[in-house]
């Protein structure tokens, strides 16, 4: 079990992207993050994977570790005027505040006009632990050459993708270290393959980061199997060769994505496994299932609960920026865009059956 303490708790965030100013109080284990499209859910998820990763180089052995930190920040935030546009309608000096909360060492970074990051006060923090980052594209089926492409600057993707195909690169470890996240390798497989398929090893690397699949079907190359295939195989293989362990932070951006609804029960599981071991989540999520399985995780504990707590952020008219609202079920919740968007389905059903039922009679 990972140390309780070595998690994120919070983040401030003021003029920055979509936030004017808000801050969020994070569960140890699993974090949600609900809202429209365009409401900073990903940019949240960024925002703290970047801000850790800068914490991770600026300890690097370099003669300027801060610079070398502030080079890590634009390679997920690409330098755009528009990281700060709260202020665009003034001719003031421009400049965004970040204060990010781990290990129970609170960190706080400037972001001014013209770019430039600058760490206010650094403390000395421990070295975060294995950062991941599922973005909601799978991305298997182009990791082949990936990472070449990527350090001549040919391919339009962010870090976090460059760091994924790191994370990919490692080979499988011995069964004898993987006695911790066993029974979710063995969860997943019973998702991809069903109960009772001899292979062990139902994704395997090859020719140069070409993956595999060994499925009933047959030995088939990832881009002959379905998105949601790859994704779940992302997660195995991330869990056998040890990029994902107790000590990681994970953060999965839409895992609903090219996943049948059905599925989402068990990803819900696996997450709710993955946070007992002492892994730190954070989603951004649309679905409906997936959050209202892992809601019913607090509403009704069981003799294992898991620390869960779900951030609705909401655009209001005449409002500048986001606003956030959290809570540990989403009961608790006002403003929940998954349950409007099915209630207001529901009206227009009704509204539709029973104009019909009137011009019947």
């Amino acid at each position: 079990m990972s140390n309780s303490s070595d998690k994120v708790q919070t983040l401030h965030i003021k003029q920055f992207t979509a936030f004017e100013e808000a801050t969020f109080q994070f569960s140890r284990g699993i974090n949600v993050l609900l809202g429209e499209n365009g409401t900073g859910k990903t940019q949240v998820l960024k925002l703290i994977y970047a801000l850790l990763k800068v914490c991770e180089t600026s300890q690097q052995p370099t003669e300027t570790p801060f610079s070398r930190g502030e080079e890590t920040f634009f390679k997920f935030f690409p330098k755009h005027e528009n990281l700060l546009h709260r202020y665009l309608t003034t001719r003031l000096p421009q400049r965004a505040d970040l204060a990010l909360e781990y290990a129970d060492v609170r960190l706080h970074w400037s972001l001014e006009t013209p770019l430039a990051l600058k760490w206010i006060n650094p403390n000395p923090l421990p070295l975060p632990p294995t950062l991941i980052y599922l973005p909601a594209q799978e991305f298997l089926s182009i990791n082949p050459g990936f990472m070449a492409t990527y350090q001549k600057r040919e391919l339009p993707y962010d870090a976090t993708y460059y760091d994924l195909a790191l994370a990919l690169n490692a080979l499988p470890l011995r069964p004898l270290h993987l006695v911790d996240v066993q029974d979710i390798l063995e969860e997943l497989k019973i998702l991809l393959v069903g109960e009772g398929w001899p292979k062990e090893e139902i994704l395997t690397q090859q020719d140069q980061g070409r993956f595999y699949f060994d499925l009933p079907e047959g030995h088939l190359g990832v881009q002959l199997v379905a998105d949601g295939y790859r994704k779940l195989g992302t997660l195995w293989y991330l869990l056998r060769n040890g990029s994902l362990t107790n000590e990681s932070i994970l953060f999965w951006d839409e895992p609903e994505a090219s996943l049948n609804p059905k599925w989402m029960v068990k990803v819900a599981k696996v997450l709710q496994q993955l946070a007992r071991l002492g892994m730190q989540i954070f989603i951004a999520t649309h679905d409906f299932l997936l959050s209202y399985e892992l809601s019913l995780l607090n509403e009704y504990p069981n003799a294992k609960p898991v620390e869960l707590r779900f951030f609705s952020l909401q655009k209001p008219a005449g409002r500048l920026g986001v606003i956030v609202e959290s809570g540990k079920t989403l009961n608790e919740i006002k403003h929940n865009p998954i349950v409007e968007a099915f209630a207001a389905h529901y009206d227009r059903e009704a509204d539709l059956f029973y104009a019909t039922d009137s011009e019947t009679f």
